[in-house]
Order: C-alpha cells, then sequence, then structure tokens
C-alpha cells in the first residue's frame, strides 16, 4: 500500500483513539438511569442499545489501524512479530463483535454477565489484542523502521492491557472506565505514530546513504 494509505490509516487510529477515551469520560459523567450493577449502567436499555452500536462502528477504526500495522512492514522479517500483528486485528475484530454480543445482556447483573459468555468475549479479545501487540511491538523495536518513541507504541498498547486494563476491570465501574481511557490513548499514540512514520517516509529528507531506505519505505514498507 501507499505511503498514504497508511498516513490516512494512522488518522483514523488517532481519532478513534482519543474518541475512545472521550466515550470513556462520557460514561462516568452520564447522570445514571438505572441502578449501579447492571451491565446497561449507567444508561437505560435503549440508551445501551445505542451506545453500543457507537462502540461497535468506532471500534472499526481500531482494526483499520491494526491492520496497517500489520501491512506497513515496521513490525520486521520476523515470523513472530508478523504473526502477532495479524493476532491483534483478530482480537480486535473479536472485540468489535463483543459490542453487538453485549447489547443482548443489558438487563443483566454485570457480575453474572461477566461471569458467563460475555465476560469470555470480552477477556479472549483483548487478551489477544495484548499478546499480538507485544509479539508486533517487539518486532517493530527490533526492527528499527520506526524512530523514536514511535517504535514503542505498539508493545506499550500490549503492556497497558495486561498491567493496567486487566487489572482495573476489576475495579468497579470508575476505575474500569478510567483504564478503558487509558488504553484507548495509547491506540491514539500509535495512530499518530503510524501518521508520523508515514509522513516522514513520503517527505522526509534523505542523504545518499539513506536514500535506499527510503525508496523501501515510499514503496509501502515503512
Amino acid at each position: 500500500m501507499p505511503t498514504t494509505t497508511y498516513s490516512r490509516a494512522g488518522v483514523i487510529g488517532t481519532a478513534a483513539g482519543v474518541l475512545g477515551g472521550l466515550s470513556a469520560v462520557a460514561l462516568l459523567l452520564w447522570p445514571p438511569q438505572v441502578p449501579p450493577g447492571l451491565v446497561s449502567y449507567p444508561f437505560t436499555t435503549t440508551g445501551f442499545l445505542v451506545a453500543q452500536a457507537w462502540f461497535f462502528v468506532h471500534h472499526l477504526g481500531l482494526v483499520i489501524l491494526l491492520v496497517a500495522l500489520a501491512r506497513c512492514g515496521a513490525v520486521g522479517a520476523g515470523r513472530a512479530p508478523r504473526v502477532g500483528a495479524w493476532v491483534s486485528v483478530l482480537g480486535v475484530v473479536l472485540l468489535t463483535g463483543a459490542e453487538l454480543f453485549a447489547m443482548g445482556f443489558a438487563d443483566w447483573d454485570n457480575d453474572t454477565a461477566n461471569a458467563g459468555a460475555l465476560g469470555s468475549a470480552y477477556g479472549v479479545a483483548c487478551t489477544l489484542v495484548g499478546l499480538g501487540t507485544i509479539a508486533a511491538g517487539i518486532g517493530v523495536v527490533r526492527a528499527g523502521v520506526w524512530s523514536g518513541w514511535h517504535a514503542w507504541t505498539p508493545l506499550l498498547i500490549g503492556i497497558t492491557q495486561f498491567l493496567v486494563l486487566t487489572p482495573g476491570m476489576f475495579g468497579g465501574f470508575v476505575m474500569a472506565r478510567l483504564v478503558i481511557g487509558l488504553w484507548m490513548l495509547t491506540f491514539a499514540a500509535l495512530g499518530w505514530s503510524m501518521y508520523a512514520e508515514a509522513r516522514r517516509a513520503a517527505i522526509g529528507p534523505a542523504s545518499s546513504a539513506d536514500r535506499p531506505a527510503r525508496a523501501r519505505r515510499a514503496a509501502g514498507v515503512l
């Protein structure tokens, strides 16, 4: 794919990450319309269905971002990082589907739903994203195609998933929204990195020694 495609994917990923963080804040500020403990909290059933539809659409932006990561060449030539990148894509696709699946649990007790199929769906999806981005992130750091802090952003998603998101989800509604918002911002960081590296490959100055690498990036291997 041309670098313009990756830069657009980066913009989409940045927007999705920021909007995901803002969505978490909106949930914290929304006046409760049902008692705590329901899956739909703080929304009514109708409001919950609307919110889940939004999360479904929103997550498509994350899918686009991770597909771009898997295809851009930044993960390097190693088998494990390349497989990991696609595992992260699978995870976020499952996470997207889980948002629709959750619609059927709106009036369930939250603990009951999370102990069953709904909790398993979210858990498997997030675990795949975490494992995949760690494997891909190690590849990005080793490959050295991306510069500076940009190279660490895929790895940051996976580390945050296991060290912050997963334990935080057991800390109650407020803590769960906070860690989800933080996790979404790591996707925003990846999106910005994708955009910046695509722009650098397309328009950055190149010395004579640098020119072969620039040519590869311009051909779509960022």
